[in-house]
């Protein structure tokens, strides 16, 4: 079973980083801690609600646009790197690579899931792709 299953299904919370619930964000720090053994920084006290887009698109990118993050080279994207969306002109919205041309990720109004990030909603919204530095030798899309 592909470490992804796990992840599916689980509930929208405000600042959420656990099984219980997870914002789009949280369900990263989720993965990172359970699946790659990294812990990341939440971010929960840089802002009080997902409506606060300003905020949350200055921690983005100053989360995964610097070190230890490294961008990825458009269609060298592997399993763990963390994409990074527009929504209403922002970049707010972040999802995790898991499987060729497919993210994990969820919205406030949606359980998380597996959706094909090149095509439908969300390929026009495509940013930047990020790797951890403890990523790059590591692979998990086995």
């Amino acid at each position: 079973m592909h470490w992804s299953a796990s992840y599916v299904g689980l509930t929208w919370q405000e600042k959420g980083d656990t099984c219980s619930g997870v914002s789009c964000w949280g369900l990263g720090v989720l993965i990172y801690r359970e699946v790659a053994g990294i812990t990341l920084r939440t971010y929960a006290e840089a802002f009080a609600t997902s409506a606060e887009r300003a905020e949350i698109a200055a921690i983005i990118d100053g989360a995964t646009t610097k070190w230890p993050w490294n961008l990825v080279v458009p269609g060298q994207e592997r399993d763990l790197d963390v994409a990074i969306f527009r929504r209403a002109g922002m970049d707010t919205h972040v999802g995790i690579i898991c499987g060729r041309g497919r993210m994990l990720h969820i919205t406030h109004d949606q359980e998380s899931a597996i959706v094909d990030y090149r095509s439908g909603r969300w390929a026009h919204r495509l940013a930047g792709v990020y790797r951890h530095a403890d990523l790059v030798e590591h692979r998990f899309d086995r």
